[in-house]
């Protein structure tokens, strides 16, 4: 791995200590208490989305708006967001025994008090947000619920929304291999195995590319550990494709770049300086018949060769989390920092070649959705540079399954998640130790 050699200068940014192994709060979706949910319906009570389909422009990200009026308002009253849009179910299943039918069954992906934007809410009975969803498989609604929620009383309900191709390719994850001139790339999409054939296109910027096929790997709520990951945090993961890109030359120097740099020098306009060349590559899946349905391109350079002088500039963190550039979903403001991380890794992103992210990654604990928002936000780094992910508590812990702590930290997640969303080099994916070095958080 490019990390390894004499020759390493590494600069570790410390963007989160690495504190004892303790529960940072609850996740704010856990703050829901949604098994005490009653029906309440009112005829007077109205939600209304829009637009009603979104990323006409191949956009996987993108804000609504979403209008509500209600004639008995409260600064108690929110709007959750739910995804599958039809969320309401007859049955659940008995694991979680304080969930009685007909009560709600699953958590929403995020939620906002009434008042937020709408200061008047209280006052007037209408309201508006601005929420902003991510292509995530699936159709959207938004609910009104009225008595806090502590107490979630659900009053009306939107109609549905959803990206013009919800089973798109989305937010590539790139990772060193198991060989120094190997590159993976892993991603998400709504087809299976039985609907479409993955691929990545790749080759170096401007040359010929080829192609490499992907494997697909999925879960189904029996992988989950317990609660609420298996409850009302779960939430249908899609397939996790991952292609290996093979034999990539290191650190390749551009000679076309080179020449016109030299020549810049010799005039007295440039340094004279080389340029590494870069390997594009885009994802793919081709449906049975004969439809491609293509992501957008990135770019990605190689590593160098094991023990080859050069520097190469290291970003090691732990304890990021996710937020929501929206304002939803906050707790305490104990992750608010997350998006700051991320915004500043972007914007030094050419000046870093490899991260490592040593565990509590997006601390989902049991809500899967919560995964999805993070590759989500951090997709601009992971396209471009290795992100190498290692387990913390929060992605692995829970009683009885082999973790280091016995505690509920994960959520009932017990290391699926963080094992199967994001490849790593390792021979069994349960325990995150690869090449001759293990991190753990």
């Amino acid at each position: 791995m490019r990390v390894f050699g004499l020759s390493l200068l590494a600069i570790l940014w410390v963007l989160a200590w690495i504190e004892p192994v303790l529960s940072h709060g609850d996740q704010p979706l856990a703050k829901i208490a949604i098994h005490n949910t009653k029906f309440a319906l009112h005829d007077q009570a109205h939600v209304n989305a829009f637009p009603k389909v979104l990323g006409l422009e191949g956009q996987n990200t993108e804000f609504v708006t979403v209008e509500f009026s209600f004639p008995s308002p409260s600064i108690d009253d929110w709007i959750g967001v739910f995804s599958p849009a039809n969320f309401s179910a007859s049955t659940c299943i008995s694991e979680d025994p304080r969930v009685v039918p007909p009560l709600l069954c699953s958590a929403p992906i995020k939620y906002q008090y009434a008042n937020y934007s709408s200061p008047n809410y209280t006052n007037t009975g209408k309201g508006s947000l601005k929420l902003q969803l991510i292509n995530q498989r699936s159709d959207f609604s938004f609910a009104l619920f009225s008595g806090g929620i502590l107490n979630p009383k659900l009053v009306a309900v939107s109609n549905s929304l959803a990206f013009a191709n919800p089973n798109a390719p989305v937010y590539p994850r790139l990772a060193q291999g198991k060989v120094w001139n190997e590159m993976t790339v892993t991603w998400t999409s709504g087809y299976g195995i039985n609907d479409a054939a993955p691929f990545v296109e790749w080759g170096p910027k401007g040359g010929d590319k080829v192609r490499s096929p992907a494997g697909t790997l999925t879960f189904d709520r029996r992988s989950m550990c317990g609660a609420p990951a298996r409850t009302v945090g779960w939430r249908d993961p899609g397939y996790i494709h991952t292609s290996f890109l093979k034999e990539l030359w290191p650190n390749l120097v551009d000679i076309y770049k080179f020449c016109i740099s030299w020549q810049k020098h010799e005039a007295g306009k440039g340094t004279g300086k080389s340029s590494r060349i870069e390997y594009s590559y885009k994802l793919g899946h081709r449906l049975f018949n004969g439809t491609y349905i293509w992501s957008q391109k990135y770019q990605f350079r190689a590593s160098p060769y094991p023990g080859q002088n050069s520097l190469q500039r290291v970003v090691i963190f732990g304890d990021m989390g996710k937020d929501e550039a929206d304002g939803s979903n906050e707790y305490n403001q104990y992750q608010r920092g997350s998006l700051n991380t991320t915004k500043q890794l972007i914007e030094d992103l050419e000046n870093i070649d490899i991260v490592f992210h040593i565990g509590d990654i997006c601390y989902a604990n049991g809500y899967l959705s919560q995964w999805d928002q993070f590759t989500a936000q951090v997709e601009s780094i992971t396209s471009r540079v290795p992100y190498m992910l290692a387990s913390g508590n929060h992605e692995r812990d829970w009683p009885g399954t082999g973790s280091f702590y016995g505690n509920l930290d994960s959520g009932g997640e017990c290391g699926v998640l963080a094992e199967t969303m994001f490849y790593v080099p390792a021979e069994n994916r349960a325990k995150f130790w690869y090449k001759n070095v293990g991190i753990i958080s």
